[in-house]
């Protein structure tokens, strides 16, 4: 199977991620990792939307996924969010999205909600792109593949310790790529 991943954002567009940190670089960071992790899997290829400081738009890269003819497409999301109250874990496909990619949705949302509370990040819910506070997340419209968005909202503080945190950020990817690799029942390669 073939897994793409679109670390959101990219060039000028800087994004959230807490003080000092760029949403981009901390986005194209976590889809590196995930990108090595699975490879660690039997039967499961990855591409990535962007793997330098490129910017493309959510018609670009869902036409990349499209093209590569992906079976899963995760996009991958990072926000500074100063409202304690509004902060957390969340996951999105999109409103018109089948049974299939929702329920590969609660599977991911629930591995990764599992991971994240021990460092105090709670549960925001699965959610509908329109949930999503610019509007919708066109690539998931877009795609021809179940496609999910994984979403951290956390104050500047906690992404600040969080996100510059190498080991943290290897976990949270090898969360994400046991999830996926257990979703569709591929087993770790030997030695890996």
């Amino acid at each position: 199977m073939l897994v793409c991943l679109d670390p959101r954002r990219g060039e000028t567009d800087y994004g959230e991620a807490g003080l000092n940190l760029a949403g981009k670089e901390v986005c194209l960071d976590l889809a590196i990792r995930i990108q090595r992790k699975l490879q660690n899997y039997e039967g499961i290829s990855v591409t990535i939307t962007r793997s330098v400081d490129g910017s493309a738009s959510a018609e670009e890269r869902s036409r990349f996924a499209n093209e590569q003819k992906a079976d899963l497409f995760i996009s991958i999301h990072t926000n500074t969010c100063p409202d304690l109250a509004a902060t957390g874990f969340t996951s999105y496909v999109s409103v018109i999205a089948g049974l299939k990619a929702r329920r590969i949705q609660c599977w991911l949302h629930n591995q990764i909600v599992c991971f994240l509370r021990n460092y105090g990040i709670h549960d925001m819910g699965k959610k509908n792109d329109t949930e999503f506070i610019g509007g919708h997340l066109r690539e998931l419209r877009q795609v021809q593949m179940p496609a999910i968005a994984l979403s951290l909202f956390i104050p500047p503080s906690k992404q600040n310790q969080l996100l510059s945190d190498p080991e943290f950020l290897d976990r949270y990817a090898s969360c994400i790529a046991e999830g996926i690799a257990r979703i569709y029942g591929c087993e770790q390669k030997t030695g890996a």
